[in-house]
């Protein structure tokens, strides 16, 4: 009983003074610390792998950059090199659009008679090319036949006139001129026997004088005889004949106009053939064999095809750049490399509502007739430009990996520097230069190959 009444003893340790529930404490803080440890050699691992990742790697800026030149080449001989200098040139702007090219119809010729007939041959068909002078179709024309009668008869009365001419001209022995004639002789010749008698003392003064007048008498009457009488039947007769040559030369000059030859033989003729006016290429045919045609109506119709138009299609916004008779360059792809020049033309009115542009004609000689209509081709418009510009050849210009350089002489007649500029577009021989070289400074046109070999790292470079 006693022994239950007693106290409970605690050992020494559990009985040591402290705050309730330090334990717990304590193991708060060791796991805190830890964490802490652990996230400082994180943080120290993760900064050493980026400072060695950034040593590693060239900066982005480096990258990016061009591989500097070695400007100076050096060369032991000069054989090949021509050097020019820069200078300032007038250069032609161009602009390019799409067209195609069409036949000229202001170029076509119509083939119509003049007379109405019946269509006896026709020579021709569609498609075929022709050449100036070479016969079309054959027509059978009464028109024709009455006027190579009519000459006919002309000439007839023309040839009598002539022949009637002639006669006057040598008749001398007409009745009244030879009986003038006569008389004159007669009175001539007693005149001077009289006159003898006179100056023999037998005849008087009054004698002589009647058969002076007598002698002038006749003589009057054979001048009028020979000269009036005889120019009068002359000039009928030149009258007679002026008339019938100006009938024959009016039923020519009728036949002419109607594309018509004389006839050669005695008989008359009806045929009447057309002939091709021009070189070209016949479009339409509409004559057949048998057919009646009027004057005036169509048979065929040849196109000229020493001009061809080409039909280019602008935009409204480059519009302010076409001017009438502007120089034009063509090509066209179905005839490989050739360019033809033309000019402009037409410049229409109106603009399409559906594309935006406006037709531009242009007119292109044709000498070998190889354009055709319906081909393709490109339209380059030439301008000039506003201000000469700074050019050196082509040949010139290189291209060293991403750069554009020319080779500029040095100070030294076997020195050369790398020049970079920069280009415009090239206009045929020679290449616009619009930054890194001065008028007048002298260039490589020819053997910069040479010199891109020389270049450290550039000696694969190609143009």
């Amino acid at each position: 009983m006693t022994t239950e009444a007693m106290p409970e003893t605690v050992p020494a340790a559990e009985s040591s003074p402290g705050p309730p529930g330090g334990g717990r404490q304590r193991m708060a803080w060791a796991v805190t610390l830890g964490a802490l440890t652990l996230l400082l050699v994180g943080g120290g691992l993760w900064l050493g792998l980026r400072r060695a990742a950034t040593t590693s790697a060239p900066p982005p800026t480096m990258m990016k950059s061009k591989p500097a030149l070695k400007s100076a080449v050096e060369l032991e001989s000069l054989e090949g090199i021509v050097i020019e200098p820069a200078r300032m040139q007038n250069l032609t702007a161009s602009l390019r659009v799409t067209g195609t090219v069409e036949l000229n119809p202001q170029a076509n010729v119509v083939v119509a008679p003049l007379v109405s007939g019946r269509v006896t041959k026709v020579l021709v068909v569609q498609g075929d090319r022709v050449r100036a002078g070479q016969p079309l179709v054959a027509l059978d024309s009464p028109e024709v036949a009455d006027l190579h009668i009519r000459l006919h008869d002309a000439e007839t009365r023309r040839d009598i006139a002539a022949r009637s001419l002639q006669r006057v001209e040598r008749d001398e022995s007409r009745v009244a001129l030879a009986q003038a004639r006569a008389r004159l002789a007669q009175a001539e010749a007693n005149f001077e026997r009289l006159k003898q008698l006179f100056e023999s003392g037998v005849l008087s003064r009054q004698e002589l004088q009647d058969a002076e007048t007598a002698y002038a008498t006749a003589r009057a009457e054979y001048d009028f005889q020979r000269v009036v009488g005889q120019e009068r039947d002359l000039r009928e007769a030149r009258a007679a004949l002026e008339v019938a040559n100006v009938e024959v030369k009016h039923i020519q000059d009728q036949l002419a106009a109607l594309g018509v030859s004389p006839p050669t033989e005695a008989d008359p003729t009806a045929e009447i053939t057309l002939t091709a006016p021009l070189s070209g290429l016949v479009t339409e045919r509409l004559a057949n064999v048998g057919a009646f045609i009027p004057a005036g109506a169509t048979l065929l119709t040849i196109a000229d095809l020493r001009v061809m138009w080409v039909i280019a299609a602008v935009p409204e916004t480059q519009l302010g750049k076409i001017r009438l008779g502007q120089p034009v360059e063509v090509h066209v792809p179905a005839l490989g490399e050739q360019t033809l020049r033309g000019r402009v033309t037409f410049i229409e009115a109106q603009i399409n509502a559906d594309t935006r542009t406006a037709r531009v004609r242009i007119d292109v000689p044709n000498p070998n007739e190889r354009l055709r209509a319906g081909m393709f081709a490109e339209v380059d418009f030439l301008t000039s430009a506003d201000a000469p510009q700074l050019v050196v050849p082509t040949t010139a210009v290189h291209r060293l990996g991403e750069q554009t350089v020319v080779f500029v002489a040095g100070a030294s007649p076997r020195e050369f520097h790398a020049r970079e500029v920069e280009v415009g577009d090239a206009q045929g021989a020679v290449t616009p230069i619009r930054r890194g070289l001065a008028v007048g400074e002298r260039v490589v046109t020819q053997g910069g190959l040479a010199l891109k070999t020389r270049l450290a790292g550039f000696a694969d470079g190609e143009e």
